[in-house]
């Protein structure tokens, strides 16, 4: 399930007609506020959007928890944008209640066991706990995340979410909010909410996101830290790699007078390996596991798959111990060289290499199968080499690999690198395909003329 933006303006809550601040104490018999309660939710069920807000700013005139048991589930889970905004806002007044904070706890624990308002509900629900100053909240919310996390398919796609939105966002309370996140153990343990989260404070625009993205160096490696290296590189003008002291004496430094690049600015090219670094093609190798899939078609065979047989296994030759890989050819078929990572040991590399060489070019090309296969694994990153147009598969139309690939892609967060070789015309449909696809999957397109 997709969850919608959280953000509409927060004048639209101002404009929305409501009554008075002491209009529900004025009910005063037990009677009277069982009747506002009912009138309230008469509301809430209203086909009209405009009367559902309604709702909503009546219910901020009552007292916490009765407003909180009102509006979850189901505010949070209208079908309109602004009312779901709008019970999220209202809830995040009493973030600090520690009342309204077990609700949310518990109606959390529910939707664990019965699934039936997803991400749309489990998102806002944690995002408002992980605002809460009340210290016990972090350590309830951590324990709550790995109950979810061992249940449910869709508690990673939940946390990336909130890291998502709470980005969205750029102020020092979501930076607060994701600080806190950094805390909790699936950031540790959990490669998609790691980047989800880091990525999200690489979009709040304040110097406290530098600071944070320099202490986090040490917790991350791999396309994480490849993350943090690349926009620090670009808001600094600074090549300092993963060098955490050259780095903390650089922000020591300009700390004071540090101003972001404007908006737009171009980014250094931070991909591309440096000198005796592991590369493939050029892009720099610094995932901790990688799938390379490779374009084994008819119009590969000769001159153009031997050349790529070299260039792979030099890649495949440079892996550090501490990395793990597999290999993935394609055309009619996908043929996988082991069906889990294996570790970059001398022997797996031989392996791997003997895989590779016997290789013939033949058939069509089924990228979306390759594609789909890659994602079968525990990967980082995903490369991705071919010099044609897909002509065979599951999805064919290149517009809508990209659209399945990237859907699915949203809440592992691997990176999807692109090789095109001898693509046809810059910017034609084959090279856009590539580009493209590696653009909305955290990667980055190499175009290879020959």
């Amino acid at each position: 399930m997709r969850i919608a933006r959280w953000i509409v303006p927060t004048v639209v809550l101002l404009a929305v007609a409501g009554r008075p601040a002491a209009a529900f104490a004025a009910e005063g018999s037990k009677d009277g506020r069982s009747g506002a309660i009912r009138s309230v939710q008469m509301q809430l069920h209203s086909r009209q959007p405009s009367v559902r807000l309604e709702a909503i700013k009546r219910l901020q005139d009552f007292p916490a928890m009765e407003a909180a048991k009102v509006m979850v589930p189901f505010a949070l889970t209208d079908r309109a944008e602004e009312v779901r905004r709008a019970a999220y806002l209202t809830l995040l007044r009493w973030k600090d209640d520690p009342e309204v904070c077990a609700l949310l706890l518990k109606a959390l624990d529910r939707e664990a066991h019965e699934r039936k308002g997803g991400i749309a509900l489990t998102a806002p629900l944690i995002a408002v706990l992980l605002a809460s100053g009340l210290p016990k909240n972090e350590t309830d919310l951590d324990e709550f995340l790995e109950t979810y996390r061992a249940k449910a398919k869709e508690s990673v796609a939940a946390i990336t979410a909130v890291a998502d939105e709470l980005g969205k966002e750029d102020d020092e309370e979501a930076l607060r909010s994701l600080q806190k996140m950094t805390r909790l153990k699936c950031f540790s343990e959990v490669f998609a909410c790691r980047r989800a989260t880091v990525q999200a404070i690489i979009r709040i625009r304040r110097p406290e996101s530098i600071e944070t993205l320099i202490a986090l160096l040490p917790r991350v490696d791999g396309e994480v830290c490849s993350d943090i290296v690349r926009h620090l590189t670009q808001v600094s003008g600074e090549r300092l790699g993963g060098d955490l002291p050259a780095w903390r004496g650089w922000w020591k430094k300009h700390k004071e007078e540090f101003e972001f690049p404007a908006r737009g600015a171009k980014p250094p090219v931070g991909e591309v390996a440096p000198p005796g670094a592991a590369s493939y093609y050029g892009l720099s190798l610094n995932a901790r596991r990688i799938v390379f899939v490779v374009d084994i078609s008819g119009s590969m065979e000769g001159p153009r798959l031997q050349a790529a047989k070299d260039e792979l296994n030099k890649a495949i030759e440079g892996l550090a111990n501490d990395v793990s890989f597999s290999v993935l050819v394609y055309n009619n078929v996908v043929t996988a060289w082991q069906r889990t990572l294996m570790p970059a040991t001398p022997s797996n590399k031989r392996l791997a290499a003997q895989f590779v060489y016997t290789r013939r070019g033949a058939g069509r090309t089924a990228t979306y199968d390759a594609l789909e296969a890659a994602f079968q694994f525990d990967a980082e990153a995903i490369y991705l080499l071919s010099d044609g147009e897909p002509n065979l598969g599951k999805i064919v139309a290149p517009a809508d690999i990209i659209a399945a690939i990237s859907q699915g892609n949203r809440s592992r967060r691997i990176s999807v690198y692109t090789i095109g070789i001898a693509p046809g015309v810059p910017d034609g449909p084959f090279d856009s395909f590539l580009r493209t696809l590696a653009e909305q999957n955290f990667g980055v397109y190499r175009r290879v003329d020959q």
